[in-house]
């Protein structure tokens, strides 16, 4: 229930954080934040653990400069880009499909590529994740945007609001 409780509350607050606090920063600045963020807490973690200083020893750093490593850093990196671009312009529900949609495409490319075998729990979650898709496909959340109210009490649409709403 923490986890739970954890992912949806890390939800709500990200759409706050970028919908209407941090909606006048540019993405890649927030790109960059996010990353300098990331790099923090893992120094920390690593720090905690008593690991840093061996995370930067010779041998560790030379996997680093290993082709495969390259491509999948290069990777990830053109992947959190696609996904501030989501997160900036889409629901937080439409990114919950993206993300469902991703693990299946994952799972099915896995099994067309490398030969894993999927098992009856893949074949389930991606049914649900099918029946999810179209069923949500048939009548999608409009975003209405944020609302400016003036001193006269009168609510006046920002660009990005498509309806009023009181």
């Amino acid at each position: 229930m923490v986890q739970v409780f954890c992912s949806c509350f890390a939800g709500v607050y990200n759409e706050f954080l970028l919908k209407d606090i941090g909606a006048d920063v540019p993405i890649m600045l927030q790109n960059a934040f996010l990353y300098v963020h990331s790099i923090t807490c893992n120094g920390a973690i690593l720090l905690v653990r008593g690991q840093l200083v061996s995370a930067f020893s010779a041998a560790s750093l030379r996997s680093i400069v290993d082709v495969k490593v390259i491509c999948i850093v290069c990777n990830y990196a053109a992947i959190g880009i696609v996904t501030s671009l989501f997160l900036k312009s889409l629901n937080s529900i439409l990114k919950s499909f993206a993300s469902a949609l991703e693990l299946m495409f994952t799972a099915v490319l896995c099994w067309i590529i490398f030969g894993i075998s999927i098992d009856v729990f893949t074949v389930v979650a991606i049914a649900i994740v099918s029946i999810a898709t179209f069923v949500y496909s048939q009548n999608p959340v409009v975003n209405k945007g944020k609302l400016v109210i003036r001193r006269s009490d009168e609510v006046v649409p920002t660009e990005q609001t498509t309806g009023l709403v009181r």
